[in-house]
């Protein structure tokens, strides 16, 4: 078995912790027994050692989607400035707003919303938000496309080879069939996921008060389609890449089937978004410096003509992912409000 160095690196992570981490992006619920020789430690110190990072708030895992009538919007948000963080602090507690975060530029707040349908997203736009004290300004934009997101960006902690023996180790089930539950069940299910994807049977069966063979069927049949995701997230802090930044586009029509692809193949690129409005994509991207920011926007108009950047901001605080409300350094808080 290859010695893996232990010790904690300039990011934050040791090797170890770089390579569980990748690990668990390819096969997020995957047993420590199949990922170890992968990765190259015991399954007991594996399972230690990730028991760390997610108490210490550096990882957290997700689970989500599976409803086929949700509306996606991305909300930017004006405050007035003695208001800003009171009013995020506010949407923090919409499980409607499952990532809040808060910008340098031209809005203050940039919300990622899920509604059940139109009238879902005109109720929280028109009735929640402005309602809040001191929100002076609502633009949305409602999504068209997911061209990419964050569930395919990965550590590049293991080698092509080693990713590929994780999929020959951890084979997912073969068109399971989803138990009969009801609606409280399944909803206790999908919160426990929610809370932590690689939860156990167990506290998947105790929180949805089903047997566990309910509940490992259940996981098992809605990991097999690719409406429901069960993804592994880092603290950005801890990355390569601390500095985030939203960047909104304007791309001619004829070009829009393919900018979205080839921003989608930049390694940084976490969101690309086709979407309706002043903005005709939106992207998202973690860079090493805010140097970068203006490199990578010279970059993408010199070799893809016909996209203009029109605006961008800096984000200089996340305070919620994917329901996972973060602390002031970006770290998973333990406490997390599910996406309905």
């Amino acid at each position: 078995m290859t010695e893996i160095d232990l010790s904690p690196q300039e990011m934050g992570l040791s090797t170890l912790d770089e390579r569980i981490v990748h690990a668990l992006q390819v096969a997020p619920r995957a047993p420590w027994a199949a990922l170890a020789p992968v990765v190259g430690a015991d399954p007991v110190t594996l399972a230690r050692r990730w028991a760390q990072l997610r108490a210490d708030g550096v990882v957290y895992v997700t689970g989500y989607g599976g409803d086929a009538d949700a509306v996606i919007a991305l909300i930017e948000i004006e405050c007035r400035p003695e208001r800003t963080l009171d009013v995020a602090d506010a949407l923090v507690e919409e499980r409607s707003a499952f990532t809040i975060d808060f910008t340098a530029g031209a809005r203050d707040i940039m919300v990622t919303l899920q509604t059940q349908g139109t009238i879902g997203l005109a109720d929280w736009t028109l009735d929640r938000v402005r309602r809040l004290d001191g929100v002076r300004r609502v633009r949305t934009h409602l999504v068209s496309q997911i061209v990419t997101d964050a569930r395919e960006w990965q550590l590049r902690a293991l080698s092509k080879d080693e990713v590929a023996e994780i999929h020959r180790r951890v084979r997912p089930a073969t068109s399971p069939t989803m138990p009969r539950l009801s609606a409280a069940e399944r909803a206790g299910v999908l919160d426990a996921l929610a809370v932590d994807g690689r939860a156990s049977t167990a506290d998947i069966a105790a929180a949805a008060g089903i047997t566990a063979r309910k509940a490992r069927e259940a996981v098992a049949a809605l990991t097999s389609t690719d409406r429901y995701i069960i993804r592994v997230d880092v603290a950005r802090s801890r990355t390569p890449w601390p500095v985030s930044v939203w960047y909104f586009l304007q791309v001619s029509a004829d070009k829009l089937a393919k900018v979205g692809p080839l921003l989608s193949r930049i390694d940084e690129v976490r969101l690309v978004v086709t979407a309706t409005g002043e903005y005709n994509v939106i992207m998202a991207a973690w860079l090493r410096s805010l140097l970068d920011v203006n490199r990578l926007e010279a970059v993408l108009e010199e070799r893809l003509p016909g996209v203009r950047i029109v605006d961008r901001s800096v984000v200089l605080r996340s305070l919620k992912h994917l329901g996972h409300v973060l602390d002031a350094d970006g770290d998973a808080t333990g406490r997390t409000v599910p996406v309905p």
